[in-house]
């Protein structure tokens, strides 16, 4: 971080939270609004590459165009000579993340977002603004209810339509998105769309029209014809070669007409309907390293990883107590935990609870087992009781054991309360926060790091999530306009995985904002983290994801699994159950971890 962001932006009104991208004229932060507590993009403009003019002739097509399909401009700060641009913050990043991720979108989405990016033309060709660097770099993301929405940025390069200066040599643009006309300096409305004519191409198709370097590119822009793939459907071709006539005259002459002839080159055809966006990876093998019987029925599994042995030998000597969280047993009304200590595989007689185990969290070779009124400290002796509640709550431990956050509920199990306790030896260290009453149903409380602990609640049909310090202060509130199931915790500090309703995975990064949705080939049915990435498991294979959504490994697990958690750096433990017979299992991803380093 640079020193005007560590000591300068402090006198500010917003909290740099992090940097999310650079581009031609400076680098553009996530940041906080201290009064109001939104996201905003702070973009840092240099001044030696964006002189006073420019800077004021972009500023004045920001102030001019109001749209929701184009990136708009708030505030300006002033900081000892320093200028930013204060922005809507996309937290989906921008669409050459999503394509990196996923690698060829699905055609529905792809027509989608280019929808949204002709929309956005079409209100800045009306005030007369021409973009000129229409490439999936300047298109960003923001979530809805419905999907991904796209939204144009960057106008540092824009030429206003009426201009009838040649364009600067040294503000051209990206080669491989010009249209031909582009490289004699002139520009119309038909200029754009020829970029998104390149953009829609490449969308479909996985790759450009044209590579090479600048020289080779102009060539092609001029005199190659266009070849479209034949698996592309016939409608959608004619759609993109007309973009993608070599003179503008043959073009569509407007953003609106182009929009016009791609939706309806899609209507009512059935290969359109979304499907899961995940592209199937290499299948990396998991290596079932150990398998033992289960008594009962598991519902959840903790693993203490006590005593690294050598690396040649590390899955078959390490000392590792494992516990399990049965099932009710009907006819005592009580919760079976078993225990075995994988150095001799001996397991202890069965202890019981009087509640059901709603969580294993294993912190500092400690385990913990938390119910909705308890918190146990374990051992294959006896669970040792730590404190008990008088309502019901939800536990977070701290990634060093050292304390915990508990949530108190009220009605419809929404959070009351919010109070911090020293562990191992619970100690209330002050008086409760309030939480407000408008918080919904309580999903999770994370620790996210060692000083912060997030509420995330469902609030009507979206997700809201409360960031507060270790003194109960509220530093931010987020709203998601997707509702979740479930949230997960991972080892990444200020990153949680989230289920939506339509099951596909969300991966929520709060330093800085950034929000990565994956459809993937499964229906979740589990999920655990390392620190290198996500694991998803159903009923029969696992999809293992990097913290940036990228599909790294995939791999058959043992049918019927009821319950699993990972431990160490690639070890996964899956429990099952069927027809009466329960296995535990013991299973190493290292060769996919190693796809990842």
């Amino acid at each position: 971080m640079s020193t005007l962001i560590g000591s300068e932006i402090k006198r500010s009104n917003y909290r740099i939270l992090g940097l999310v991208g650079r581009g031609q004229f400076g680098r553009v932060y996530c940041a906080l609004d201290r009064q109001t507590g939104e996201f905003v993009a702070l973009k840092a403009l240099d001044r030696a590459a964006l002189p006073t003019n420019q800077f004021l002739r972009e500023l004045r097509f920001l102030v001019t165009l109001q749209h929701p399909n184009i990136v708009m401009c708030q505030a300006i700060e002033h900081l000892h000579g320093k200028r930013f641009l204060v922005m809507d913050y996309c937290e989906g990043g921008t669409l050459r993340q999503l394509m990196e991720n996923h690698q060829r979108l699905h055609l529905a989405l792809s027509v989608r977002l280019v929808c949204d990016v002709l929309a956005g033309l079409e209100h800045a060709h009306s005030q007369g603004v021409v973009h000129c660097d229409i490439k999936p770099e300047n298109i960003l993301l923001s979530l809805s209810a419905q999907g991904w929405t796209a939204r144009i940025s960057d106008f540092g390069i824009s030429r206003l339509s009426q201009d009838i200066s040649p364009e600067p040599a040294n503000l051209t643009g990206s080669p491989a998105y010009m249209a031909p006309e582009r490289f004699y300096g002139q520009y119309s409305h038909s200029t754009d769309l020829y970029a998104v004519g390149i953009l829609l191409f490449e969308l479909l198709v996985g790759y450009r029209p044209f590579s090479g370097l600048p020289a080779e590119l102009r060539a092609a822009h001029l005199n190659q014809p266009v070849t479209v793939p034949t698996h592309i459907p016939t409608p959608i071709q004619d759609v993109i070669l007309k973009a993608l006539e070599k003179l503008k005259a043959r073009r569509f002459h407007s953003a609106a007409q182009m929009r016009e002839a791609l939706l309806l080159a899609v209507h009512d055809r059935s290969e359109f309907l979304p499907e899961p966006l995940a592209i199937a990876p290499k299948v990396h093998a998991s290596i079932v390293l150990r398998e033992e019987r289960s008594l009962y029925p598991v519902e959840q599994i903790g693993i203490m990883d006590t005593t690294p042995a050598p690396e040649y030998d590390r899955y078959l000597r390490r000392s590792m107590s494992v516990f399990l969280g049965h099932s009710q047993n009907v006819t005592e009304r009580s919760y079976p935990m078993g225990f075995f200590d994988r150095r001799d595989g001996k397991a202890s007689p069965l202890m019981t609870l009087s509640e059901p185990i709603q969580e294993f969290v294993v912190r500092s070779q400690t385990c913990f087992a938390l119910t909705t009124r308890s918190i146990y400290k374990l051992s294959e002796l006896a669970p040792q009781l730590l404190t008990r509640f008088h309502q019901p709550a939800r536990i977070a431990i701290a990634p060093n054991g050292c304390w915990m956050a508990v949530a108190t509920l009220g009605s419809r199990n929404a959070a009351t309360l919010l109070s911090f306790w020293r562990l191992p030896q619970p100690k209330l260290v002050q008086h409760p926060t309030l939480c407000e009453s408008t918080l919904g149903e309580l999903i999770a409380i994370v620790a996210m790091s060692s000083r912060h602990v997030a509420l995330i609640s469902k609030v009507d049909r979206a997700t809201r999530i409360d960031l507060f310090n270790r003194r109960g202060q509220v530093l931010g509130t987020l709203n998601l306009p997707v509702q979740l199931k479930q949230v997960f915790s991972t080892p990444k500090p200020f990153c949680l995985v989230g289920i939506d309703q339509a099951r596909s995975i969300l991966l929520i990064h709060l330093k800085p904002y950034r929000l990565i949705q994956i459809a993937i080939a499964l229906s979740p049915k589990f999920v655990t983290a390392f620190s290198w990435g996500v694991v998803v498991c159903n009923e029969n294979q696992l999809i293992a994801l990097d913290y940036e959504g990228q599909q790294i490994g995939r791999s058959d697990i043992p049918l019927h699994p009821c319950a699993i958690a990972g431990y160490g750096e690639d070890g996964l433990a899956i429990a099952t159950w069927h027809q009466g017979q329960g296995r535990l299992y013991t299973l190493s991803l290292e060769s996919i971890r190693a796809a990842n380093l």
